[in-house]
Protein backbone atom coordinates (compact mmCIF):
# COMPACT_ATOMS: atom_id res chain seq x y z
CA UNK A 1 0.00 0.00 0.00
CA UNK A 2 2.97 2.25 0.58
CA UNK A 3 3.07 2.43 -3.32
CA UNK A 4 0.41 4.74 -3.11
CA UNK A 5 2.75 7.86 -2.30
CA UNK A 6 5.27 7.99 -5.07
CA UNK A 7 1.95 7.62 -7.35
CA UNK A 8 0.53 10.69 -5.80
CA UNK A 9 3.59 12.63 -5.93
CA UNK A 10 4.81 11.70 -9.43
CA UNK A 11 1.56 12.00 -11.23
CA UNK A 12 0.68 15.91 -9.48
CA UNK A 13 4.08 16.54 -8.77
CA UNK A 14 4.78 16.00 -12.65
CA UNK A 15 1.48 17.41 -14.22
CA UNK A 16 1.64 20.76 -12.12
CA UNK A 17 5.82 21.16 -12.30
CA UNK A 18 5.21 20.55 -16.23
CA UNK A 19 2.46 22.50 -16.89
CA UNK A 20 4.37 25.61 -15.50
CA UNK A 21 7.11 24.98 -17.03
CA UNK A 22 5.50 24.96 -20.46
CA UNK A 23 3.00 27.98 -19.66
CA UNK A 24 6.40 29.72 -19.08
CA UNK A 25 7.45 28.62 -22.58
CA UNK A 26 9.94 25.62 -21.56
CA UNK A 27 9.30 23.60 -25.20
CA UNK A 28 10.77 20.19 -23.86
CA UNK A 29 7.64 20.53 -20.92
CA UNK A 30 5.25 20.22 -23.55
CA UNK A 31 4.51 16.61 -23.96
CA UNK A 32 5.10 15.74 -20.32
CA UNK A 33 1.93 18.40 -19.26
CA UNK A 34 -0.34 15.99 -20.21
CA UNK A 35 -2.08 13.82 -17.70
CA UNK A 36 -0.92 10.52 -19.92
CA UNK A 37 2.72 11.42 -19.49
CA UNK A 38 2.43 12.02 -15.66
CA UNK A 39 0.40 9.01 -14.75
CA UNK A 40 3.59 7.26 -17.11
CA UNK A 41 5.70 8.57 -14.95
CA UNK A 42 4.19 7.52 -11.69
CA UNK A 43 4.22 4.41 -12.88
CA UNK A 44 7.31 4.37 -13.50
CA UNK A 45 7.73 5.23 -9.92
CA UNK A 46 5.69 3.03 -8.78
CA UNK A 47 7.60 0.03 -10.34
CA UNK A 48 11.46 1.50 -9.40
CA UNK A 49 9.97 1.35 -5.97
CA UNK A 50 8.45 -2.10 -6.37
CA UNK A 51 11.32 -3.12 -8.12
CA UNK A 52 13.62 -2.60 -5.35
CA UNK A 53 12.09 -4.16 -2.87
CA UNK A 54 12.60 -7.63 -4.67
CA UNK A 55 16.01 -7.26 -4.40
CA UNK A 56 16.76 -6.35 -0.42
CA UNK A 57 15.63 -8.05 3.03
CA UNK A 58 13.60 -8.23 4.54
CA UNK A 59 11.43 -7.36 1.92
CA UNK A 60 12.35 -10.04 -0.53
CA UNK A 61 11.64 -12.45 2.24
CA UNK A 62 8.34 -11.09 1.65
CA UNK A 63 7.51 -11.39 -1.66
CA UNK A 64 8.98 -15.05 -1.57
CA UNK A 65 6.23 -15.95 1.21
CA UNK A 66 3.63 -14.31 -1.23
CA UNK A 67 4.70 -16.01 -4.42
CA UNK A 68 1.24 -18.79 -4.91
CA UNK A 69 3.17 -22.36 -3.94
CA UNK A 70 2.19 -23.63 -7.87
CA UNK A 71 4.79 -21.76 -9.25
CA UNK A 72 7.97 -23.22 -9.59
CA UNK A 73 11.12 -21.42 -8.53
CA UNK A 74 10.22 -18.42 -6.40
CA UNK A 75 13.24 -17.21 -5.99
CA UNK A 76 13.55 -16.41 -9.50
CA UNK A 77 10.30 -15.79 -10.18
CA UNK A 78 10.47 -12.78 -7.35
CA UNK A 79 14.63 -12.16 -9.39
CA UNK A 80 12.78 -11.82 -12.59
CA UNK A 81 9.59 -9.60 -11.83
CA UNK A 82 11.84 -7.18 -10.27
CA UNK A 83 14.15 -6.72 -12.94
CA UNK A 84 10.86 -6.76 -15.72
CA UNK A 85 9.65 -4.13 -13.14
CA UNK A 86 12.62 -1.64 -13.75
CA UNK A 87 12.84 -2.22 -17.55
CA UNK A 88 9.18 -1.07 -17.75
CA UNK A 89 9.74 1.74 -15.28
CA UNK A 90 12.74 2.83 -17.88
CA UNK A 91 10.17 1.90 -20.91
CA UNK A 92 7.18 3.44 -19.40
CA UNK A 93 9.74 7.11 -19.66
CA UNK A 94 9.90 6.78 -22.83
CA UNK A 95 8.13 7.85 -25.91
CA UNK A 96 8.57 5.38 -28.71
CA UNK A 97 8.35 2.80 -26.11
CA UNK A 98 5.15 3.77 -23.55
CA UNK A 99 2.18 2.55 -24.96
CA UNK A 100 4.07 -1.11 -25.29
CA UNK A 101 5.23 -0.94 -21.62
CA UNK A 102 1.94 0.44 -20.39
CA UNK A 103 0.26 -2.54 -21.96
CA UNK A 104 3.27 -4.59 -20.83
CA UNK A 105 2.58 -3.43 -17.01
CA UNK A 106 -0.88 -4.23 -17.00
CA UNK A 107 -0.10 -7.48 -18.21
CA UNK A 108 2.13 -7.75 -15.05
CA UNK A 109 -0.22 -6.47 -12.61
CA UNK A 110 -3.07 -8.97 -13.66
CA UNK A 111 -0.01 -11.53 -13.29
CA UNK A 112 1.06 -10.66 -9.79
CA UNK A 113 -2.46 -10.40 -8.47
CA UNK A 114 -2.42 -13.93 -7.25
CA UNK A 115 -0.03 -12.82 -4.71
CA UNK A 116 -2.10 -9.97 -3.70
CA UNK A 117 -4.53 -12.36 -2.51
CA UNK A 118 -2.17 -14.98 -0.61
CA UNK A 119 -0.54 -11.38 0.79
CA UNK A 120 -4.40 -10.13 1.98
CA UNK A 121 -4.46 -13.54 3.67
CA UNK A 122 -1.92 -13.68 5.86
CA UNK A 123 1.34 -15.55 5.80
CA UNK A 124 4.09 -16.56 8.64
CA UNK A 125 6.66 -14.22 7.01
CA UNK A 126 6.55 -11.00 9.13
CA UNK A 127 7.87 -8.83 6.10
CA UNK A 128 5.30 -10.26 4.03
CA UNK A 129 2.51 -7.47 2.70
CA UNK A 130 -0.39 -7.90 4.50
CA UNK A 131 -2.96 -5.29 3.92
CA UNK A 132 -6.33 -6.06 3.22
CA UNK A 133 -7.52 -7.57 -0.02
CA UNK A 134 -10.37 -4.39 -0.91
CA UNK A 135 -7.63 -1.58 -0.85
CA UNK A 136 -4.60 -3.47 -2.54
CA UNK A 137 -7.53 -4.45 -5.24
CA UNK A 138 -8.41 -0.76 -5.78
CA UNK A 139 -4.91 0.02 -6.09
CA UNK A 140 -4.04 -2.53 -8.50
CA UNK A 141 -7.08 -1.22 -10.33
CA UNK A 142 -5.70 2.41 -10.25
CA UNK A 143 -2.25 1.35 -11.55
CA UNK A 144 -4.04 -0.44 -14.10
CA UNK A 145 -5.90 2.71 -15.19
CA UNK A 146 -2.78 4.57 -15.05
CA UNK A 147 -1.31 2.48 -17.41
CA UNK A 148 -4.50 2.89 -19.78
CA UNK A 149 -3.72 6.58 -19.51
CA UNK A 150 -0.40 6.10 -20.47
CA UNK A 151 -0.80 3.70 -22.94
CA UNK A 152 -3.20 6.64 -24.91
CA UNK A 153 -0.55 8.89 -24.71
CA UNK A 154 0.69 10.66 -28.09
CA UNK A 155 3.99 9.97 -29.19
CA UNK A 156 6.31 11.83 -31.90
CA UNK A 157 8.58 9.53 -33.69
CA UNK A 158 9.51 12.44 -35.27
CA UNK A 159 10.60 14.74 -32.50
CA UNK A 160 13.65 14.10 -29.69
CA UNK A 161 10.98 14.71 -26.89
CA UNK A 162 10.02 12.40 -24.64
Amino acid sequence: MSLIYPFVLCLLGTRVSMGVARRRGVAWARPWATWSSSSAVAMSAVLLAGSATHFVEPQRSGLLAIVPTWIPFPGWVVTVTGVVEAVLAVGLTVSRTRRRSAIATIGLLLAIYPANVIAAKGVEEASAPDSPLLPRTLLQIAFIGACALAARSPVDRGSIEP
